[in-house]
């Protein structure tokens, strides 16, 4: 996990300094709840579990504490299929979750949305990234690079899976590179793509084909000749987006 640190100090100097690992019994007593966890997620404890510093991603809160509040609370929750991941800060109660059933690489799972029901059946569940990992450097980019860049276009695939098959991400990436942007390490499913004076974050649905990006310019004239560049090589259309 220190690269994820040291990624985000670029964009937040001293966030290293800000963040707390949980405590080795809060991950023990975790476990014990929650069964054994993944790789990834050990990591991202015992770097930042009990506290993300003034860092806030995908509008949630990722503390152990709160964490084993919802397993001493919901004991259905223990040892099953989904290890309760970050609870929602929103009115909408979409909580983040890992699925065990679902691994990614070596040590990394599939992060999905549910409810925090007894009864919620996992076909209701909504996957959202292929992985911890990738879920941590895509949300950070969000909410920490494109901010920085004041003209900002959106463009979006289909919802319809039949309908989203006819575009593809790989014109995204090939146009990217074309335009001098460099691809950021690790993403691999999504994408994170800087030029100093322009960033691309590219979302890729886990199991789906339906994809989506967003480009960020400092100027706004640049921004208009990439967006057609974009435009007309995606056969997408793009929105003004804040």
């Amino acid at each position: 996990m220190k690269p994820f640190v040291e990624f985000v100090e670029k964009y937040r100097p001293g966030f290293s300094e800000k963040i707390t690992p949980a405590d080795w019994v809060d991950i023990s007593m975790l476990e014990e709840d929650a069964g054994p966890l993944p790789g990834a997620y050990r990591r991202f404890l015992e770097t930042m579990g009990a506290s993300m510093g003034d860092l806030e991603i995908a509008d949630a809160h990722f503390s152990i504490h709160s964490t084993l509040g919802v397993y001493r609370t919901m004991s259905w929750l223990q040892d099953s299929r989904y290890i309760f991941l970050a609870g929602d800060n929103g009115l909408a109660s979409w909580h983040w979750f890992l699925d065990r059933s679902s691994p990614h690489g070596t040590d990394d799972c599939l992060v999905v949305n549910r409810l925090l029901d007894e009864n919620y059946p996992p076909e209701g569940s909504h996957p959202m990234y292929v992985g911890l990992e990738e879920f941590l450097y895509y949300e950070a980019f969000k909410e920490l690079r494109l901010p920085q860049l004041p003209f900002r276009r959106k463009f979006s695939s289909p919802d319809d899976a039949a309908a989203a098959a006819r575009y593809r991400a790989d014109a995204v990436t090939a146009l990217a590179e074309e335009k001098g942007f460099k691809r950021l390490p690790p993403v691999e499913h999504c994408a994170l793509y800087e030029r100093g004076d322009a960033a691309l974050l590219l979302y890729r649905h886990p199991t789906q084909p339906t994809f989506s990006f967003i480009l960020g310019c400092e100027d706004s004239a640049e921004m208009e000749r990439l967006a057609q560049d974009f435009e007309t090589r995606t056969g997408l259309k793009s929105v003004i987006t804040r």
